[in-house]
């Protein structure tokens, strides 16, 4: 074998002294997951360490601090300057990455794993100073498997933790809400709710218009086109938020704790509780925007919708579109009237059709209504009432006596003092360390007893309240009415019966007037 050498080229000066080695592109990776005062002071300090100390370094180069504040570690989903990080490496602007430790970097053993090996693959290794662990050294993927699994078992202890506590102030009756994204209330300097003046308002509005029929369709579509906001500062609505307003019993004053809870505390992912988690409802917690009696009267209507669709077979929701809507209903069948846009023999023209006889054409043979003509036999009803003042006044009053009457304090009474009994029991059992099942069980019977009362109570209530209404309208009408005026007809109307000769009007107040058309 002959090896033959060739000498390096005679250099000029101190060129040789003086190559210039490449330097090393450094960056570095922080985050804090809390946004307390002591934590900001923190994220601060790693900043400024690692600017200091790469710069301090004559082969690195620094490339950037990239840090994320206020976010949790469990998951890289919403961390954006780490995102950042691994998208630049992936462009080749950096060679290596420093940052304090694996919890810092990722608590979850997967997501630690999976980027520290693309980095590899890439030729970027990953320093922990804590560890004193280099990922490109031999040692360092079987380290960091231990030290990644062992921080992940810190944050599922710290979740536990957590979760103990939130329980724990949920049985004192402490109530956690983020004012941020709740319409109507914000808080106090002790945490307490207070209402917030003017989105107290808008809540109002939302409840009011329920009432008097509007869908919760209509009644976002309503607040979109008034220019007003969401609790998150969005100018669009939906129906579904809209129905989550009317459902949240915070509004009355009340306030039910723990209605979701976490599955998973790496994807922070909730579901709603459906008794899988203890529950607490606190009664007069806060100063209501809505009254009780008015909050149930929605329930109640939000379950007569409901069950109305569930009847007629509705896959769609409740429908406002018109004043008559789903209070027309057939003599023969009892199925609900639908309005529909009728062109016969090139004469167009609007009229109420039983669905079973758009539906099954054989099975029912019930007349059709022009509108024009359901408008003025309403109007008929009207002055029928009106025009016969004396009569109708007399009737609504023996009404409002029998509804009056109906009204029974003295089981709601039992009940709130037999509750009272069981609440001590429940707190005897416990310090005693007894089983306490049976008290829970009927604790959970009384309050559903408490809440048929409560929503029975409310239907008297409603009852007496519309008899008043058309008392009043009676009282004021000096005249026949002379137009159709369909604000008349959500508020007074509640069902119209189409036979074959007549149309009977029920008024909410228990009249009934049959009018020939």
């Amino acid at each position: 074998m002959n090896v033959i050498k060739i000498p390096a080229k005679p250099q000029k000066g101190n060129a040789a002294a003086k190559e210039e080695v490449k330097r090393l592109r450094v960056a570095a990776y922080c985050r804090v997951s809390t946004d307390n005062e002591e934590q900001a002071t923190s994220y601060e300090t790693q900043i400024e360490h690692y600017t200091e100390y790469i710069n301090s370094k004559p082969e690195w180069e620094l490339v950037k601090v990239y840090a994320d504040e206020g976010i949790s570690a469990t998951s890289t989903k919403g961390r954006e300057q780490f995102n950042a990080m691994i998208e630049d490496c992936k462009k080749g602007l950096i060679d290596m990455i420093l940052t304090k430790s694996i919890s810092r970097f990722a608590r979850n053993t997967v997501d630690c794993l999976n980027y520290i090996r693309m980095l590899k693959g890439m030729n970027i290794p990953v320093f922990f100073e804590k560890e004193s662990i280099n990922t490109m050294d031999a040692k360092g993927e079987v380290l960091l498997t231990i030290m990644a699994s062992l921080a992940q078992q810190e944050s599922e202890s710290l979740s536990k933790n957590v979760k103990i506590g939130i329980q724990y102030r949920f049985q004192q009756g402490k109530v956690m809400i983020n004012t941020r994204c709740f319409l109507g209330y914000d808080k106090d300097e002790n945490g307490r709710l207070v209402i917030n003046p003017k989105e107290a308002e808008i809540v109002k509005r939302i409840f009011r218009e329920y009432l008097e029929g509007k869908s919760c369709k209509k009644i976002a579509q309503g607040l979109q086109r008034d220019g007003i906001l969401t609790s998150r500062g969005k100018a669009r609505w939906h129906d579904t938020t809209v129905r989550k307003i009317l459902e949240n019993e915070k509004y009355m004053g009340d306030a039910l704790l723990q209605k979701t809870y976490t599955v998973d505390f790496l994807n922070k992912k909730r579901v709603k509780n459906t008794g899988i988690m203890p529950q607490y409802y606190i009664e007069d917690d806060h100063e209501a925007i809505i009254p009780k009696e008015l909050f149930l009267m929605v329930q109640e209507e939000m379950a007569r919708r409901s069950e109305q669709n569930a009847c007629f077979g509705r896959k769609k929701g409740f429908s406002a579109n018109h004043p008559f809507s789903q209070i027309v209903f057939c003599a023969d069948c009892g199925a609900e009237y639908r309005r529909i846009h009728w062109n016969n023999r090139g004469k167009r023209s609007i009229v109420w059709r039983c669905l079973t006889r758009l539906e099954h054409k054989d099975e029912c043979r019930a007349r059709t209504v022009n509108e024009d003509i359901l408008k003025e036999a309403f109007v008929d009803a009207l002055n029928e009432i009106v025009g016969n003042n004396e009569m109708y006044l007399e009737r609504l009053k023996a009404n409002l006596e029998a509804a009056i009457n109906a009204a029974n304090p003295e089981s709601a009474a039992a009940l709130a003092a037999r509750m009272a009994e069981l609440q001590q029991e429940l707190i005897d059992r416990t310090e005693r360390r007894e089983n306490y099942d049976d008290v829970t069980e009927e604790i959970l019977n009384l309050r559903e007893l408490q809440a048929q009362a409560d929503m029975d109570s409310t239907a008297k209530s409603e009852h007496k309240k519309r008899i008043r209404e058309l008392q009043r309208f009676i009282e004021r009408q000096k005249c026949k009415v002379s137009a159709f005026d369909e604000a008349l007809v959500r508020k007074l109307l509640e069902k119209v019966t189409v036979y074959d000769d007549y149309l009977e009007f029920r008024f909410k107040s228990g009249v009934t007037v049959s009018v020939e058309k």
